[in-house]
């Protein structure tokens, strides 16, 4: 899952040359132009990029799970099923495997064919020896999570992962630790700190995505303040809120 984290720094160290890029042009500019839409263009992107990391690490650690390369988190006694195991698939995926338990022997004979050569299929092989071609090739296709990685993927489209009951549920796809009690720690703060943290920056991206961040009660167009210092908070706290995170999971 350290891709899901590589690429959320990749994402906020652009959010960061945004801000230089805002700086770098208020030094050379007059005060009458206003370069405000570069600090909340960067404020959304900070949001942005927590909510693709969520993405992304919970399908990642969904696939590893899948594979058994992961612990499927365990549940509530009140519950039968984690998060997990409650995750809903289509038919549609669930008819592939089944056609092919069907076709079983056409699958391996072509799966043989195909990495070992037709001369093989027409040779005599003892059990033994054929037992590691087999193991192989059923292996590979127990490891092969194209079609999770899809459902995985449209399930989430319409999601966004950004408020704290948001990302919690999410999280818990693939991690039974109580996730803002544990982040907390790592931060130093409360976990009610944490995620009223979180919820003031999202509430914050919602006016500037949603509303043009328009000040109702102002002048027609005029809208809400903001500045470097309030923009560069909420990054560093976004940046310290994921790489907690991911150091829990």
């Amino acid at each position: 899952m350290q891709s899901a984290l590589d690429q959320f720094r990749t994402s906020i160290g652009r959010v960061r040359d945004l801000i230089s890029i805002h700086n770098s042009f208020k030094a050379q500019a007059t005060g009458a132009l206003d370069l405000s839409d570069i600090l909340r263009a960067a404020l959304v992107l900070a949001v942005s990029a927590l909510d693709y990391y969520v993405h992304e690490v919970v399908r990642l650690g969904m696939l590893e799970i899948h594979r058994g390369q992961r612990p499927e988190p365990s549940f509530k006694p009140t519950a039968t099923q984690s998060a997990f195991s409650r995750f809903q698939v289509s038919l549609g995926s669930a008819r592939q495997d089944r056609n092919l338990a069907v076709s079983i022997a056409t699958w391996l004979e072509s799966e043989i064919q195909q990495s070992h050569g037709y001369d093989f299929l027409q040779q005599s092989h003892t059990l033994p020896g054929l037992l590691p071609v087999l193991s192989n090739i059923i292996l590979s296709r127990l490891n092969s999570t194209s079609w999770l990685e899809d459902e995985i993927r449209e399930r989430h489209s319409y999601l966004s992962f950004q408020q704290p009951d948001k990302v919690a549920e999410a999280i818990r796809l693939i991690s039974d630790k109580s996730l803002w009690d544990e982040v907390a720690k790592l931060m130093g703060v409360s976990a009610k700190s944490v995620k009223q943290g979180l919820s003031s920056i999202i509430e914050r991206r919602n006016k500037i995505a949603h509303e043009a961040d328009i000040d109702p009660t102002l002048n027609l167009g005029d809208r809400w303040h903001i500045d470097e210092s309030q923009v560069n908070d909420a990054i560093d706290f976004i940046e310290q809120l994921v790489e907690s995170i991911h150091q829990i999971l």
